[in-house]
């Protein structure tokens, strides 16, 4: 496959998904991948741009070449005409171009892409995995789920849990092409070429649909079929009746990553599996990291961090109030770039929002955010103040976490040197004096009266007084494993039955809870927390779309958005559910009152949407009820509330009563 790129993006198509999917459309981890994937000679995407004018800016810094569609009611498929024609355009005068990529979900692509691979061209499709239709999957040579491209689907713990029917047709799959190859005589064969057939056999397959970040993992899960070897520092793959040469037969691949030293060979079965898969402590570092990859800290070095940290600081002590965060970002971008300085505004955005998290700025008594004037924190009088102020959200994110602190551990992450513990200190003595942590017995924990720090929080007294309730099996062992295996369950579980995956959850949480307060080894309260918020999930889906008792399934809509707020790791690990649950909030608005509920729709319509459909409805009690509901939302994660704001405003802000509705959210806020 050549390294000469064209891409043609049908960006209304994907940018309204992502918007319905997770409230935002980050561009930069979309560019990443494409980037990575070879030199870019092409690069349109295809829009009308008056609609989606906040992106254009992003776009343009990416090099992406706007093609403007204006949007008539008569030419609905004006975008996908002009996309097709051009890329055959491109096809017939630019020979040297080898490889097309089309992102979008689009079915009508499926003849271009076609007609495409009649020319000898590689076809990568990209697109979302829910609404995408298989006959463009199907018409690629590759396929790459949109989830995939922009990360959301970068941590293992975030991945689509697969039904058994996919997990049997992947490994049907990877038979298959072991037959291709035996055929050719070429067993073993590398991992790399085996994944390349399978992709010819089904241009749809993908390791993280399965469960899987790595290709690799996925093979040492099913070793019952296949025999693993390794030369030359490489994955090798054979049927497990392959019947091994001398040159072979002493490569048998061990399976190091999961910290088993078990000889993964033609001999190992079910019961070598099993093995394999057995739950394996990670380090200090490791579980430190996880959390830090979730929150994206560790997206820049050190001194990136630092550098940014420092100019965003002189920017406010010298021009405090006079400039939005949105402005500020974009001034050091310029900076950066005429410096050759490669710094995206993504990265300055997630630094930036270090100092967020630790209430670094003010706002005036405004509503947070990007686009209204930002001044420093009255207490931060110096550079290292500010500085030691927002890397203080790296020690605060371990005790959230409810893991110990290892000074040495964090001093290496942070600052590179396991030496200087005093730095760690300084922040663990600032989260104190602001009341963030506190040291009982040589452990640092959140402010609390027991080891779970929220078991008083009001929002979560439904899933406490659930979770007490329960009640155990006398034969279920007990600890954080079993919580482990039984989560893994409930997440099959949730797609066939909402009541299983209930009970399943629960028991997890009242295991975890057990074993967070005996202080088990490896029981942490972040595991508990996404037990607790994965509970209050299907418990409320539980209650309103099976038993349509929508006033009872409210409190645990609360709980879920108590637990899931912007600034914690669950929020990367139920990003995915953030957007279907708000929705589901606040129709159920309209169900609980008997109204119909078919418009709006939930698969067409976002929060924001629904938001302003419901505050602005002929009904005044839906009104009332709809506005009562999103107070108590504010209360309990108010980011959120900000985030449907803000999306109003920059879907329609130009029309009165979108901008006040935006208004209202806003001065719940402000309450």
């Amino acid at each position: 496959m050549s390294n000469q790129l064209a891409v043609f993006m049908d960006f209304e198509n994907i940018a309204l998904w992502a918007e319905q999917e997770f409230l935002d459309f980050e561009l930069t981890p979309l560019m990443e991948y494409l980037e990575n994937r070879g030199a870019i000679a092409i690069l349109r995407a295809y829009g009308d741009w008056s609609r989606f004018s906040r992106y254009r800016e992003d776009l343009m810094n990416h090099a992406v070449d706007l093609i403007q569609i204006f949007s008539i009611r008569a030419g609905k498929n004006r975008a996908d005409i002009r996309m097709a024609l051009d890329a055959l355009e491109v096809a017939i005068q630019r020979t040297h171009i080898d490889t097309f990529i089309i992102i979008s979900g689009d079915s009508d692509f499926g003849p271009l892409v076609t007609k495409l691979r009649e020319y000898g061209k590689y076809t990568l499709g990209i697109g979302p995995r829910e609404v995408t239709h298989p006959l463009l999957v199907r018409a690629c040579d590759e396929f790459i789920y949109l989830e995939v491209a922009l990360g959301e689907l970068a941590d293992e713990d975030r991945l689509i849990e697969p039904s058994a029917s996919e997990l049997e047709s992947a490994r049907q799959l990877l038979l298959k092409a072991l037959r291709v190859h035996a055929q050719r005589s070429e067993l073993p064969v590398l991992a790399a070429k085996l994944k390349q057939t399978m992709l010819l056999l089904d241009s749809t397959f993908s390791e993280a649909s399965i469960g899987h970040t790595q290709f690799k993992t996925w093979l040492e899960q099913n070793t019952d079929i296949l025999t693993l070897f390794i030369k030359d520092h490489q994955l090798y793959v054979a049927p497990s009746e392959f019947d091994p040469t001398p040159e072979w037969e002493d490569r048998p691949w061990r399976a190091g990553g999961l910290g088993n030293s078990q000889q993964l060979t033609a001999g190992t079965g079910i019961a070598g599996v099993a093995a394999a898969e057995a739950p394996v402590k990670l380090s200090l570092r490791q579980q430190y990291n996880q959390i830090f990859t979730r929150l994206k800290m560790t997206s820049v070095d050190f001194a990136t961090r630092r550098d940014v940290l420092r100019d965003i600081y002189r920017e406010l002590s010298e021009r405090s109030g006079e400039r939005t965060t949105d402005e500020l970002l974009d001034e050091l971008c310029d900076r950066y770039e005429a410096q050759g300085l490669i710094r995206s505004k993504t990265t300055l955005r997630q630094i930036w929002q270090m100092g967020f998290r630790q209430r670094a700025f003010d706002y005036h008594e405004q509503v947070a955010s990007v686009h209204v004037p930002v001044w420093l924190d009255a207490e931060i009088d110096s550079e290292a103040a500010f500085v030691q102020r927002a890397e203080s959200g790296f020690v605060y994110a371990v005790v959230n976490a409810g893991l110990e602190i290892d000074k040495t551990e964090l001093a290496i992450i942070l600052l590179n040197d396991g030496e200087h513990t005093e730095y760690i200190d300084s922040l663990l003595e600032d989260l104190e004096q602001r009341g963030l942590v506190i040291q009982i017995e040589g452990r640092y924990m959140l402010p609390g009266h027991s080891s779970i720090p929220f078991a008083d929080e009001p929002a979560l007294q439904p899933i406490i007084y659930d979770i007490e309730n329960v009640q155990l099996p006398d034969s279920m062992p007990r600890g954080f494993e079993k919580a482990r295996s039984l989560s893994k369950t409930a997440m099959l579980q949730r797609s066939q039955d909402f009541a299983a995956s209930a009970r399943s959850y629960l028991m997890a949480c009242r295991l975890q809870w057990d074993a967070v307060e005996a202080g088990e080894p490896g029981a942490v309260l972040e595991d508990l927390r996404w037990y607790m918020a994965s509970y209050a999930s299907v418990r409320a889906g539980e209650l309103s779309q099976i038993h349509r008792d929508y006033a009872h399934s409210r409190p645990y809509y609360l709980a879920f958005f108590f637990l899931v707020q912007e600034d914690d790791p669950l929020w990367s690990r139920m990003r995915g559910l953030i957007t279907p649950m708000l929705s589901y909030y606040w129709v159920n608005a309209w169900r609980e009152l008997g109204l119909n509920a078919g418009n709006p729709s939930l698969s067409a319509t976002t929060p924001a949407e629904i938001a302003v459909r419901a505050a602005t409805h002929e009904t005044p009690d839906l009104c009332g009820l709809w506005y009562a509901m999103s107070n108590a939302l504010a209360e309990v994660n108010p980011g959120l509330v900000r985030r449907v704001a803000s999306q109003i405003r920059l879907n329609r802000g130009e029309s009165p009563t979108y901008a006040q509705v935006a208004d209202t959210l806003e001065q719940m806020l402000m309450q």
